[in-house]
């Protein structure tokens, strides 16, 4: 347990001084939150259920943290970390090779956390942030979330064969995810065709399963979400289990 901790704090000390993962985890979300707020400002909308911009705009935003987090920090790390060697030399260590896996989780889980405080605070503090559905609700989307994304972080890291290449696919992986899933724009205002699409990006179920906790739609509207999140959940811990390479 003591090298499990060890081995976390370590991690997310890391992942802190790397100035692209602390920005984008825990800086530009709230900062999105700050620019749209003074757009548009968070005055409930007609036809919105009493909700306005910001209030509607914060599961697609969490989201975004859990999946810069899931697709940038944990495959960038680890294809680091094989690169020179220190995953050989970790699987070769006393320490249980599960526990190298658990403090990536771990440091992760804290990371992501982090960012989702930040961002809530500011939308509260700037912008009167309503939320109308229950808290255990919106934790288990939060968490069924980050546990499927991370096993899609853990699967692009099997399959990368460099920190480099690691980088390129993160790139090419998010940004459709950050423009068709719903999580930095309304996926209302997208053509059908381009809806009926993203819906099976991995991201896509995470941002409707939170915002139906959010404004207190019943889970069981969006099935469909909860199917596919757990087909990429279990696809993508066949794939890392299958071709994770030690070195």
């Amino acid at each position: 347990m003591r090298s499990l901790v060890r081995l976390t704090l370590t991690e997310f000390l890391l992942e802190l001084r790397e100035p692209f993962s602390a920005f984008f985890s825990l800086v530009f979300p709230p900062l999105l939150v700050v620019i749209f707020g003074s757009i548009d400002g968070n005055t409930p909308r007609p036809g919105s259920g009493g909700f306005g911009v910001i209030d509607l705009a914060v599961p697609g935003y969490v989201t975004m943290v859990i999946a810069t987090v899931a697709i940038f920090n944990l495959p960038i790390a680890l294809a680091t970390y094989r690169e020179r060697g220190v995953l050989r030399q970790l699987a070769l260590a006393p320490v249980a090779p599960i526990a190298l896996f658990a403090s990536q989780l771990a440091a992760r889980a804290i990371l992501s956390a982090l960012g989702i405080s930040f961002l809530l605070l500011t939308a509260e503090l700037g912008y009167g942030l309503r939320f109308a559905g229950s808290l255990p609700s919106a934790l288990a989307a939060g968490i069924l979330g980050f546990l499927a994304m991370m096993a899609f972080g853990f699967a692009l890291a099997a399959l990368v064969p460099s920190a480099r290449t690691a980088l390129v696919v993160a790139f090419v992986v998010f940004y459709p995810m950050l423009f068709f899933s719903g999580m930095a724009l309304p996926p209302e205002i997208l053509p059908a065709r381009v809806r009926e699409l993203a819906e099976f990006l991995p991201a896509t179920p995470i941002v409707t399963l939170l915002h139906a906790a959010w404004v207190a739609e019943p889970w069981s509207d969006h099935w469909r979400a909860l199917l596919l999140l757990a087909a990429w959940t279990t696809g993508s811990l066949a794939i890392a289990t299958r071709r994770f390479r030690w070195q």
